[in-house]
């Protein structure tokens, strides 16, 4: 019996060597099949110059709407990977990394730190890459890491240079309106004659636009417009001239400075050369936005003719640089009986932020 129970001893530990071995093997043949799958079918399918496009669209995308930074990292993410799933979770991830055997990996959603962005840590689980031809690896988790990384990094500095930039666009507007706007008044009650003290008012009006419009990052469209007529009417009636005004729009924007910039000198140029050649009584502007599509027409009953033949200009050359600044057209042709209308389109306005 002595001899029967270390037999049996001696054959259950080389059964148990048998099946470690087995089970070594299939993990190196797992192993092996793994990296031989990656090596075959490759990493991500973007290409270096790719990757940046993609990286370089979702920044901007995420600065200007920080709440959908986790739908638009999901967005690059699968254009990188082509996995067959990916899905927003409302659970943090500290860093990216691979899930079980490699068919799933779990990206973390950087926070945007800004007032209006939610600060719910949030992280994306993608399934099975490239449509379950291959596994992820940790070189996929690395780079997904980096990504993003560099869209928190990205957007922290863009976010910084903006803040530098209204600061400073508020420095300057104080500036313009403690000294040249001081000037100016003084100007204006020293006048020599009714036409300077009018025309030191004008320009007086025109400074403190251009400081209200400096010293505010965004300007609803609605308020831009209302300035606009504002301004447009007390110049035209101080030259004996009639305005028509109509404005439509179908959702309220906010303006960026430079957009409002741009607008604010394409018009003021405009009714500055009615006023100075046009010899018109009356002038009519027509403001749309319909589907982020802007058309601005400016028309009047003057003497001008012949568009076509009209000879280089600063004023007319200035408005067709601002428009094309905005991604815009601008054309001009002659009216019946007789006048000029000023056509500007920008098809989608929320572009030329």
């Amino acid at each position: 019996m002595g001899g029967i129970a270390a037999a049996f001893w001696v054959y259950a530990a080389l059964a148990l060597v048998v099946v470690a071995a087995a089970i070594a093997v299939v993990r190196v043949f797992a192993a092996g099949r793994r990296r031989l799958v990656n090596h075959t079918l490759g990493t991500p399918a973007a290409s270096p110059e790719q990757l940046f496009e993609h990286l370089f669209r979702t920044t901007r995308e995420v600065e200007k709407h920080p709440e959908q930074t986790g739908p638009a990292l999901a967005r690059l993410l699968k254009e990188l990977f082509d996995p067959s799933e990916a899905t927003l979770l409302d659970q943090p991830a500290t860093l990216a990394h691979t899930l079980s055997d490699g068919s799933a990996m779990r990206v973390p959603v950087p926070v945007i730190a800004r007032s209006s962005a939610p600060t719910t840590s949030m992280s994306i689980l993608l399934r099975h890459a490239q449509q379950g031809r291959r596994l992820f690896t940790n070189d996929d988790a690395q780079l997904a890491e980096r990504i993003s990384e560099h869209l928190r990094h990205s957007i922290a500095f863009e976010q910084a240079v903006e803040q530098g930039r209204s600061e400073e666009r508020r420095r300057l507007a104080q500036d313009l309106h403690d000294d040249i706007g001081a000037r100016l008044l003084t100007l204006m009650y020293k006048a020599q004659s009714p036409e300077m003290e009018d025309y030191a008012r004008h320009t007086l009006q025109d400074l403190k636009t251009l400081t209200r419009g400096l010293a505010a990052a965004n300007q609803p469209l609605a308020h831009a417009l209302a300035e606009w007529k504002a301004d447009i009417s007390h110049r035209l009636s101080a030259a004996h001239v009639e305005l028509k005004w109509t404005a439509t729009q179908d959702t309220d924007v906010e303006l960026s400075v430079a957009q409002w910039s741009a607008l604010t000198r394409v018009l003021r140029e405009l009714v500055t050369n009615v006023i100075a050649h046009a010899q018109a009584r009356t002038v009519e502007i027509d403001v749309k936005l319909v589907n982020d599509r802007l058309l601005v027409i400016v028309a009047d009953d003057g003497t001008g003719h012949a568009p076509a033949q009209w000879a280089p200009s600063l004023g007319v050359g200035g408005v067709r640089k601002r428009v094309r600044q905005l991604g815009g057209e601008v054309s001009w042709q002659e009216r019946s009986p007789h006048g000029i209308s000023c056509r500007v389109c920008v098809e989608r306005l929320s572009a030329s932020r």
